[in-house]
């Protein structure tokens, strides 16, 4: 787990101070506001992985939950989820949901992270922008008792959007933070917190907390082959799932094609020690190999990419393995099959 403060405002001192889990989606933005408006402090945190549709840092800038932070001003602490979180990822203890996507987990995995900045910061609870009901796996009532259970967070994990279903928090009880002030929200619908954003002023937010690309069918087949065909798989593994097109030549070869020019690039960037194949001096697909490769794989790769790449069509094509600042060159003849493409696409 790496983490990172973006400082908007000076750390609340003197006032009771709460930890909020902030997407950047409206849910999570409203509740930093209610915090904010019964006067209390707010350190909002951030969880970002391959898989957030939003992404932490885009074009060098700053992202939704940095923009939400700013403008309610408020300290943001980003934290990056690791290794440790894929791990839970491919081994969940409470299963998956539609794809691959470990709701009840991750979400535990979220506030074991948050209850210990809460203790190391004195807050005195951990907030979120859960309403029950909303999501039909971790946002029913035993889910989450069972979140807040298993995250040691038991009395401490407010959820104010439908806190008056909910039994009361420590805070609550102490009189710390007013419960007549907390909502009894529940179900799927956004209509009562649009409209609790326009009445309050929130102005920036965007994409609801659910953004992960682990509920993609797509994504989750491609995640599923690299835990089940790459024994040494790591970060880098999860972030192409992300991207591209996927094939698995055979058990011990997959190739990654970019889609695009934009995706050609960050296939090179992030290949890293991969072997990355294209053309020598025709417009194509970028390739990244991940597996071990023969000769007779590299000619296969080239027919691959010929497949992608209409200009090239009725000629033979010289084509490049780039890998450790060694060149392999060699032709490709012909394009391979409908058929062949359709039995390695994952």
């Amino acid at each position: 787990m790496n983490a990172e403060t973006l400082s908007s405002s000076a750390v609340v001192s003197n006032r009771p101070t709460v930890v909020a889990l902030l997407s950047g989606g409206l849910d999570s933005t409203i509740v930093v506001r209610l915090m904010l408006d019964q006067g209390l402090g707010v350190l909002a945190l951030n969880f970002v992985s391959p898989f957030c549709t939003c992404s932490p840092r885009k074009n060098g800038g700053c992202s939704l939950a940095a923009s939400v932070a700013k403008s309610l001003d408020v300290d943001l602490r980003v934290m990056v989820k690791g290794m440790d979180y894929l791990r839970i990822v491919k081994r969940p203890r409470f299963g998956y949901g539609r794809g691959l996507n470990p709701c009840i987990d991750c979400r535990i995995y979220m506030l074991l992270q948050a209850a210990a900045v809460m203790r190391e910061t004195g807050a005195v609870c951990v907030v979120t922008g859960e309403v029950l009901g909303q999501r039909p796996m971790s946002q029913h009532r035993r889910a989450l008792d069972l979140i807040e259970r298993e995250s040691g967070l038991a009395g401490r994990l407010l959820r104010p959007l439908s806190a008056h279903l909910l039994p009361p928090t420590i805070p609550e009880l102490e009189g710390v933070i007013p419960r007549d002030r907390m909502l009894d929200l529940s179900g799927r619908s956004r209509s009562p917190q649009l409209a609790i954003a326009k009445e309050r002023g929130v102005e920036v937010f965007g994409c609801p907390s659910g953004g992960c690309l682990l509920t993609d069918p797509v994504i989750s087949r491609r995640l599923k082959d690299v835990f089940d065909r790459c024994p040494d798989w790591d970060e880098r593994d999860a972030r192409l799932a992300t991207l591209g097109r996927h094939f698995r030549l055979h058990p011990g070869l997959k190739v990654i094609l970019g889609r695009d020019a934009g995706e050609n690039a960050r296939l090179e960037q992030m290949a890293g020690p991969l072997p990355v194949v294209s053309f020598v001096d025709k417009p194509g697909p970028t390739a990244v190999l991940r597996g071990s490769h023969a000769e007779n794989d590299l000619l296969v790769v080239g027919r691959l990419l010929r497949c992608y790449s209409p200009k090239t069509t009725g000629e033979s094509v010289a084509v490049r393995l780039r890998c450790n600042g060694r060149e392999t060159l060699w032709t490709a003849h012909d394009s391979a099959r409908e058929d062949e493409v359709a039995s390695w696409a994952i």
